[in-house]
């Protein structure tokens, strides 16, 4: 009896999941191949749109086709499909899908290609099978660079380093502790990884506008900027380029989290960025341009330190310390032609006033009644770089950048608390009168100086990575500060030709009369006549009067004569005629009135009236300014009459009346060596200490990128 086959079958069941597998199999492969066709044709209409983009100028006259982009897919790539390319403008405002609008009438700025070809399937016999098709928009963004300028306060090559900006917002950072320096100045962000960092979305394909804008409406805190950089930085792989040393040290003396920093510029103010200047296309250049980090630093500390005044160590004149702040920060520019970049402009302030001079020079001053207070505005360094060319057929790829400058602008007036480093041109904006010069006790000149600012111009052609200087234009730099120093000396003409703002010899005679009693007979009481006169003749040291000497006054010197009952007058010395008037020896006794003199002087017997101080000492007072008035040289002679104090050859003072004697000393001593002090001041001692030099600007180009083509859908 036969046994029961119960396999009966199964081969065929085994078989046929095989052959099920392998047909999945089969289709999988089929699925995998169509994919990479599908990848491969897009590879092409990318390559092939890209090369259309870089070479826009091949583009037919109605824009249908262009010959570089058919060349590099049909002979580059042997494409063996259909090409369908056209040229136009590529925008993210077009409604279209892909932003790309066909339009023979407008210059090109983006190629589109389609790829079309038909796929070979693995099994044959179909034409059912779809042709794998792709499209590419390629655009080409104009040529732009990546700039900077500033002064050498801001330079970036080492000489003048980050410290110096520190320095200028009160950090004292030693440069050994900032380990990172030489890999900071030459490791690159970009605006694009800076906002991911702070955590600020932005769109694949925004536009130039709509990116100024983005950037413009955020500030972020100083402190969070620096963390942001640094963690760039080591994403990157930078080496030593740890910001802890820089953070902390700032830490110890800003507020990180409050000091705001503003990314972008507007007409409000400016920020890290300067506005991008490109055709409003896609700003994907923008984002990608590669920004020196050193200079993403240093032009934030200066935005947020905006307007915070510091004294500078080692800058004073005579014992003057100067206050510096950056009023206006610097910005990096990232554009095409038209671009531009600002440096920090830097206000120097001086308060000169002769009642808090060093050295007893205020005392002496003060003791004639004398005070002159100049409050001097200097901006030092207000420069703008503006992108003119990129030449992008040699080799390196070089930029224009058109330097205009101004090489000093500076004033003296009153000027408010709140305004003097908040306000970028105090001097047109806010410059008041100031009380400049009190003379003898009395308000003189009241006036205020401005001094319009020179400027300079110049072009700087350089290669990515370079930094370059315009010329420092000595014979305009030496004519600017020549015309402040002018401009103060007339100042100085004003305290000693009082005729020129309407003070008449008497007048001024009695206010030098007042302050020569009062200089020679401190305290209350009665005004000594024999301790006056020698105060005139021999002069005082201590108190900084020189000696007047003596002289002859026709008909000066009163004497008793017919039988001592009249009064006669001698030619004789001024002094022992004022004594003889005050005291009443040698007169007649009929002495009341002595009546007119000589010459128009007029003088009263004071010894009658010794018992009545204050009438007593206005006696004194009275005679001694009719006595003065007999100088041989006047009270208010100027120079050879020509109504100034200074020789105009020389500039050194040498006018010849009573006022001018009295003041010489202090004046070629103290005050004019004062006041040469500020060009000095603004032209060596400024470079030395914060290393600026009047009439230099550098500009540092970080990056070109020229016709940088890129896809955009």
């Amino acid at each position: 009896m036969r046994a029961p086959n119960h396999a009966r079958g199964g081969m065929s069941v085994t078989m046929m999941f095989v052959l099920l597998g392998l047909l999945g199999m089969l289709g999988l492969i089929e699925i995998g191949y169509l994919y990479w066709a599908k990848r491969d044709v897009q590879k092409i209409a990318d390559l092939s749109a890209l090369a259309g983009a870089q070479r826009l100028d091949l583009c037919t006259a109605d824009r249908a086709d262009n010959t570089a982009a058919r060349r590099n897919a049909l002979e580059a790539n042997r494409f063996p499909g259909t090409l369908t390319v056209q040229c136009g403008s590529w925008n993210a405002s077009h409604a279209s899908e892909d932003h790309f609008l066909h339009d023979a009438s407008t210059v090109p700025n983006a190629v589109k290609v389609v790829a079309e070809r038909a796929v070979l399937p693995f099994f044959g016999g179909t034409t059912r099978l779809p042709s794998v098709r792709a499209q590419a928009v390629a655009t080409r963004a104009p040529p732009l660079a990546v700039f900077s300028v500033g002064a050498q306060l801001l330079r970036v090559n080492g000489n003048t380093p980050l410290g110096s900006v520190l320095r200028l917002v009160g950090v004292d950072l030693d440069q050994t502790t900032l380990l990172g320096y030489d890999g900071l100045a030459q490791a690159k962000v970009t605006p694009g990884g800076l906002l991911q960092a702070l955590g600020i979305e932005v769109d694949a394909d925004i536009s130039v506008a709509d990116f100024n804008a983005l950037l413009a409406a955020h500030k972020v805190s100083l402190g969070r900027l620096l963390t942001a950089t640094a963690q760039v930085l080591a994403q990157s792989g930078v080496a030593n380029a740890d910001l802890d040393a820089l953070h902390d040290a700032l830490a110890t003396k800003l507020d990180l989290d409050r000091l705001a920093v503003q990314l972008g510029s507007d007409a409000a103010g400016s920020g890290l960025f300067a506005r991008i200047v490109a055709p409003d296309g896609a700003a994907t250049a923008a984002l990608q341009a590669q920004v020196s980090a050193l200079d993403v630093l240093t032009t934030s500390i200066s935005i947020a330190c905006r307007g915070r005044a510091v004294e500078v160590q080692n800058l004073d004149i005579l014992g003057v310390q100067a206050q510096a702040a950056v009023i206006e920060p610097p910005s990096i520019a990232i554009g095409g032609v038209g671009a531009r970049a600002y440096n920090a402009q830097v206000r120097v302030y001086l308060d000169i006033d002769t009642n808090t001079l060093p050295l007893g020079v205020g005392k002496v001053l003060g003791a004639l009644g004398i005070r002159l207070h100049l409050p001097i505005h200097a901006d030092v360094t207000n420069a703008m770089g503006t992108l003119t060319a990129l030449q992008c057929s040699v080799q390196p790829a070089t930029a224009t950048v058109q330097v205009d400058a101004s090489v000093l602008r500076a004033c003296v007036g009153k000027v408010a608390d709140s305004a003097r480093f908040s306000i970028r041109n105090v001097c047109e904006e806010s410059l008041q009168n100031e009380q400049l010069l009190t003379l003898l006790g009395a308000p003189l000149v009241n006036d205020r100086i401005q001094l319009n600012a020179l400027t300079h111009s110049e072009q700087l052609t350089l290669a990515a990575g370079e930094t370059k200087s315009t010329s420092i234009n000595g014979a305009q730099l030496g004519s600017a500060v020549n015309e402040l120093v002018q401009q103060l000396l007339r100042v100085l003409g004003g305290m000693l030709n009082p005729a020129s703002k309407g003070m008449n010899t008497g007048d001024t005679a009695n206010q030098l009369a007042e302050q020569f009693l009062k200089a020679s007979n401190p305290g209350n009481g009665l005004y000594d006549v024999d301790r006056t006169i020698s105060l005139l003749r021999n002069g005082s040291p201590a108190q900084g009067i020189p000696a007047f000497g003596d002289w002859i006054v026709p008909k000066g010197v009163p004497r008793a004569c017919g039988l001592g009952l009249l009064t006669c007058f001698d030619d004789g010395s001024a002094w022992d005629g004022y004594r003889a008037t005050v005291t009443g020896q040698g007169l007649g006794l009929i002495d009341g009135l002595l009546g007119t003199l000589l010459g128009g002087l007029v003088v009263n017997r004071c010894s009658g009236l010794v018992s009545a101080l204050l009438a007593y000492n206005a006696c004194l007072k009275a005679n001694l300014a009719s006595y003065l008035q007999t100088a041989p040289a006047g009270v208010l002679d100027a120079y050879q009459g020509a109504g100034s104090v200074t020789d105009p050859g020389t500039n050194a003072v040498a006018c010849t009346g009573l006022l001018c004697t009295l003041l010489r000393p202090v004046l070629e001593g103290v005050l004019k060596p004062l006041l040469n002090g500020v060009g000095t001041l603004l032209t060596t001692t400024l470079a030395n200490v914060l290393g600026l030099e009047l009439g230099r600007t550098d500009v540092h180009l970080q990056a070109t990128a020229c016709n940088p083509a890129q896809l955009v859908y």
